[in-house]
């Protein structure tokens, strides 16, 4: 659908919408866009208990309903237009989780683009927050490596250093999108360069045309004759590591978490050395009874007697 008509019928939706949750948002939409496909709202907190789609089916005159909690879609008559109807998509989330859900939800894949800026500083976003991954657990349980940060939008644009005000508003350009995810202080260029991107990236190049435009042209361009393009050049993983522990008062658990997993992997290491020593004890005992089996016979055929 066009710009103008998205715009009317999302503003008539958030205020429709606000009749039954008491928070209501569509995360900022991607920079330069000429159609919408569908609406997209984020909702939480219900009025009426227990919630029922039938009611927004009535207030929107919606034709069909599909619903997969959290996931509830409406078709809704497309103005002016018979027969034909715009797809409203409403996700339906915890309180606590709805600033986050809008948060990383905006701007189309402009985390796709800073997921590969922090990953290398051991930082990992996804639908629940910003989380920091511990080295020596990563390597063998990627789950439990991650230590949850926080779900604060501005506190993470703050520790990225990444301008608020910029964020909350819908870029000019799609360059204007790229900048800022250039601006982060963990920017390196060298974790677009095409031959070293791990497999999710790979498969982004392929599946996401913004994210094969950033990795294919605007980082080289941007990069051509600048010696000076990464950001905080001196910044390790370790002091990001740091860094986050401290800011996020996280020391205590990584602790705790850290010595229960050399713990446990003690305990492996122990019971996997017990194997290995009880598994050589039975060669070594196989290899005496055949050589004893081996000797009898040798005796047997000497002196002409069956073993």
């Amino acid at each position: 659908m066009p710009p103008a008509i998205y715009q009317s019928l999302l503003s008539q939706f958030l205020a429709q919408l606000a009749s039954f949750f008491e928070q209501v948002a569509a995360p900022v939409e991607a920079p330069e866009k000429t159609s919408f496909g569908d609406v997209d709202i984020i909702v939480s907190e219900p009025k009426v208990l227990p919630f029922h789609p039938e009611q927004i089916t009535t207030a929107l005159n919606a034709k069909r309903t599909m619903s997969s909690h959290p996931l509830y879609s409406f078709a809704v008559p497309y103005p002016d237009l018979d027969g034909s109807f715009v797809q409203l998509d409403i996700q339906l989330c915890k309180a606590k989780d709805f600033d986050w859900e809008v948060f990383h939800k905006s701007h189309g894949d402009l985390w796709n683009l800073l997921g590969s800026s922090i990953r290398p500083f051991g930082l990992t976003a996804n639908n629940v927050g910003l989380h920091l991954r511990i080295p020596e657990i990563e390597r063998s349980d990627r789950k439990r490596a991650l230590i949850f940060l926080t779900a604060d939008p501005n506190t993470v644009l703050n520790f990225l250093q990444l301008d608020k005000e910029s964020y909350w508003q819908t870029f000019n350009t799609v360059d204007d999108m790229f900048e800022f995810a250039c601006s982060t202080r963990l920017f390196r260029a060298a974790a677009y360069v095409k031959h070293g991107l791990k497999a999710n990236d790979r498969k982004r190049m392929v599946q996401r045309d913004l994210y094969r435009r950033f990795v294919d042209e605007f980082v080289p361009i941007r990069n051509t004759g600048s010696k000076d393009c990464d950001n905080d050049t001196e910044l390790t993983r370790q002091e990001v590591f740091n860094e986050a522990l401290i800011r996020f008062g996280k020391r205590d658990e990584f602790e705790a978490r850290i010595k229960v997993w050399r713990k446990e992997r003690e305990e492996v290491s122990h019971k996997q050395g017990t194997r290995e020593w009880r598994k050589a004890e039975a060669i070594e005992a196989e290899a005496y009874a055949n050589a004893w089996i081996d000797a009898m016979k040798s005796k047997a055929r000497n002196t002409g007697q069956d073993v």
